[in-house]
């Protein structure tokens, strides 16, 4: 299916772990995009002061988060684990073109109780189907075994709806903070074992094969990232901040250019965000 820039895009990014990234992906997305002046409404799925939450939602003059906030220039934090989890539904209504959610990790779950029955992600998809939003899963993929057969599993999820009316996309970002090398991913890449056997490899195949995206999350000093965390601001803003050294003011400045530098062309396209 031909993607319509014009057709709302719903984008949720994923894992059915925690700490693989996914926070730290929607924040650099969700600052490049604003900066880009593109409208994009913003959720964060895990809790009232989640990581994307606490370097953009709306502050007051002392620095206190505003309540309530707006999606379109904030974050409306909710918590896919409890009864707040129809956020997730009622979202799809925003104006915006770009509705950003940073789901929780292992919140695949959650999604299933979504309309209080069995059988709530599969509702939630035919709302998407019904309202013509296409729905972009990004991915983040480690070293670990488990992201990679998350990926599997969301895939499997959505292959039912391949030839329906639904438009399902699915992005994933290799996290290169602390694995620079292809050799660093041999489930997503494939490898051999000590006695010479291959294995892996095959996800990823299956992936580009149904037209997945993939993109590469750059490096940036660990000492930095945590530094620009811990002023919660968003890392457009901490190029400037006197409060960091010009050393890390830079480094962030490097990290931002590269992140929109890598983003290929499919991705730039579901975010609205010039070729």
């Amino acid at each position: 299916m031909t993607h319509s820039k014009r057709r709302p895009v719903l984008a949720m990014t994923t894992s059915l772990k925690g700490g693989t990234g996914k926070s730290f992906f929607a924040s650099v997305l969700l600052d490049i995009l604003r900066h880009r002046q593109v409208p994009v409404a913003a959720f964060d799925a895990d809790g009232a002061i989640g990581a994307l939450s606490a370097m953009h939602a709306g502050r007051d003059e002392t620095g206190r988060l505003r309540d309530p906030q707006n999606a379109a220039t904030g974050v409306v934090a909710y918590n896919i684990r409890d009864d707040s989890r129809t956020t997730l539904i009622d979202s799809l209504g925003c104006p915006e073109p770009l509705i950003l959610h940073d789901m929780a990790g292992g919140s695949l779950a959650d999604m299933q109780r979504l309309f209080d029955d069995r059988d709530g992600l599969h509702n939630f998809l035919r709302t998407a189907e019904r309202l013509e939003i296409t729905l972009a899963f990004f991915h983040m993929i480690t070293p670990d075994r488990g992201s990679v057969e998350s990926i599997a599993i969301h895939m499997e999820l959505s292959a039912p709806y391949r030839n329906s009316a639904l438009d399902i996309r699915h992005v994933a970002i290799l996290n290169r903070r602390a694995a620079p090398r292809d050799a660093d991913f041999p489930v997503w890449f494939g490898d051999r074992d000590p006695a010479g056997v291959p294995f892996g490899g095959r996800t990823r195949a299956r992936f580009l094969e149904a037209g997945g995206i993939e993109m590469s999350l750059p490096a940036i000093e660990a000492r930095t990232a945590e530094l620009v965390k811990r002023l919660q601001i968003p890392w457009r803003q901490a190029v400037r901040d006197p409060r960091l050294q010009l050393t890390d003011q830079q480094r962030v400045l490097n990290f931002l250019e590269q992140f929109e530098a890598q983003m290929p062309e499919g991705l730039r396209d579901l975010a609205g965000l010039p070729a």
